[in-house]
C-alpha cells in the first residue's frame, strides 16, 4: 500500500463518519430483537453525527430508503426459500438451504455493490442468520475493516441457538460442523468482536473462533433498549385489585423455556393468581396451548410491549438455551417490572449473578414454581420498584451503547490501519 493512503486511514482512524451495518434484517420487518438492537444503535450513531447506512436482506429485492437518518440498502437474499417459509418445506429441504448459504456468490456481490455506493470507513455486522458469511470477504476485498456482534450461535451452530431435542448442547454435532465449516473459516476476516453479553464471547472462544482478533478488541457491549410509550414521564398503571399477573413475552417455543413455565404453573396452587403469554407461536403443530388448558393463562397473541407490562406484576424470562441477552428483560425494567429469569446466557448478567430471589436453573419448573409462590406470597408491594434497575438501564441507554461502539471503531481503525 502506498504511504499516501496509509495516512489517510490513519487519519481516518480517529474520526469514523462513515458506518455500515448489516443484518440479516432491519426494521420495519421485525422478526426478533437484534433488528430492533441494530436500527436503535444505527439511529443514535446519526444523533452522534455519523453517517450510517444499514443493509439487510429483502423478500422482495433491491430497495432503498432513508429511515429515521439512515440509509437502508435492502438486498435480494438469493436463497432457496425466504427464513418465514421455514415451516412450510422439508427437513431435507430445510438442511440443504442451511449447506448452501455458506456459499452464497451473489450476496457476496449484492454486498460489494452496496460498499462501493455508500464508501463505508467501517464495516459492521451483526445477526447473519440467513445471510452468507462470505459478505466478510467482500468487506476485506474492499479493505475495510470488520467489526462483529455475536448476537447468536450461528456461527457455530446449525440452529443457531446451541439446542437440540429439548436439551441444550454440551458439544457441536457432526452436522453443525457440516453447516458452519466455511463459517468457521470466514470468521478470520474480522478484525474485532463483541458479545451482547459475557457468555456468548467467552462460548465463541472457547469454540476456537474469533481467536485471531487481540484481545483489546474483543469486548462485551450490552444492547440498546427503549420501548415504545416508555419515558421518563412514564407511570406503570396500578393493578389494586387485580389478580396477581405474571407475564412473558417473546417467541413461544421449548428452547425459549415456556413449556417450563407452564409446568411450573402447574405447581402452583390455586389462588388470586394469572400468567400472560404474549407472543407467536412457531407453528400450530407446536403449540403449547394444550399444556396451559385448565390453568389462568392467556395466550394475548402479539401485543405492543408496554401493553403487557402495563399489566403485569412480574416478567419471567425462562429460557433453556443459553439466550445470550434478552431484550425483554431491559424493557421490563424500563417499565419498572422486576424479572425472574433461567441462570442461562447473559439473563444472570442482567438480573445479577447472585440474586438467588430472581434466578432459578433453567428448565427446572418446581424451583421456577417456588420463586412465584414467594412473590405472590410477598404481595406486590414488596416488588422492587424502578429506582431498582437504573443503573441497568443506564447502560443500556442508545447513546451510551452508541458511545461505546464509537470508541472500540477508533481502536478498530486505528489497529486496522497499522497493520496495513
Amino acid at each position: 500500500m502506498a504511504w499516501h493512503s496509509c495516512r489517510v486511514k490513519l487519519e481516518r482512524a480517529t474520526a469514523v463518519t462513515k458506518i455500515l451495518h448489516l443484518s440479516m434484517l432491519y426494521p420495519p420487518h421485525i422478526m426478533g430483537g437484534a433488528e430492533r438492537s441494530v436500527s436503535m444503535l444505527a439511529e443514535a450513531l446519526v444523533d452522534a453525527g455519523h453517517e450510517v447506512a444499514a443493509c439487510c436482506i429483502s423478500p422482495n429485492g433491491w430497495s432503498r430508503e432513508m429511515r429515521n437518518g439512515v440509509h437502508v440498502f435492502r438486498m435480494p437474499h438469493e436463497t432457496d426459500f425466504w427464513p418465514e417459509e421455514w415451516p412450510n418445506h422439508t427437513p431435507l429441504e430445510r438442511g440443504w438451504r442451511r449447506f448452501k448459504q455458506q456459499f452464497n456468490y451473489k450476496l457476496e456481490s449484492h454486498f460489494s455493490s452496496v460498499i462501493k455506493e455508500f464508501l463505508p470507513d467501517i464495516i459492521h455486522t451483526h445477526s447473519l442468520l440467513d445471510v452468507s458469511t462470505r459478505v466478510w470477504l467482500a468487506a476485506r476485498a474492499h479493505n475495510l475493516p470488520i467489526v462483529h456482534t455475536l448476537r447468536d450461535f450461528d456461527l457455530a451452530c446449525g440452529n443457531a441457538a446451541m439446542f437440540k431435542d429439548g436439551k441444550r448442547c454440551a458439544s457441536r454435532h457432526l452436522k453443525c460442523h457440516a453447516f458452519t465449516f466455511m463459517k468457521a473459516i470466514h470468521q478470520r476476516q474480522v478484525t474485532a468482536v463483541v458479545g451482547v453479553g459475557k457468555g456468548i464471547l467467552e462460548s465463541h472462544l472457547s469454540l476456537g473462533y474469533f481467536s485471531h482478533v487481540k484481545p483489546a478488541l474483543r469486548r462485551v457491549i450490552w444492547n440498546p433498549a427503549v420501548v415504545e410509550g416508555i419515558d421518563a414521564a412514564y407511570r406503570k398503571p396500578s393493578l389494586h385489585g387485580r389478580p396477581f399477573t405474571f407475564g412473558y413475552l417473546g417467541r413461544i417455543n421449548i428452547e425459549k423455556g415456556v413449556g417450563t413455565l407452564l409446568d411450573s404453573c402447574r405447581e402452583m396452587p390455586a389462588g388470586n393468581w394469572q400468567l400472560r403469554i404474549a407472543g407467536k407461536e412457531a407453528s400450530d403443530a407446536n403449540s403449547l396451548k394444550a399444556q396451559a388448558s385448565g390453568l389462568p393463562v392467556e395466550f394475548t397473541g402479539f401485543i405492543p410491549p408496554k401493553e403487557l407490562f402495563d399489566s403485569i406484576d412480574v416478567l419471567i424470562v425462562p429460557s433453556i438455551w443459553a439466550e445470550p441477552l434478552p431484550r425483554t428483560i431491559l424493557e421490563a425494567y424500563a417499565a419498572g417490572v422486576p424479572v425472574i429469569g433461567a441462570a442461562s446466557g447473559g439473563i444472570p448478567d442482567l438480573i445479577g449473578h447472585q440474586n438467588a430471589d430472581w434466578l432459578f436453573p433453567p428448565g427446572d419448573h418446581k424451583a421456577l414454581a417456588t420463586l412465584m409462590i414467594a412473590k405472590i406470597k410477598a404481595g406486590r408491594d414488596s416488588l422492587p420498584s424502578l429506582s431498582s434497575f437504573v443503573s441497568v438501564l443506564e447502560q443500556t441507554e442508545p447513546r451510551h451503547v452508541a458511545a461505546k461502539y464509537n470508541a472500540l471503531y477508533d481502536d478498530t481503525q486505528r489497529d486496522f490501519a497499522s497493520l496495513s
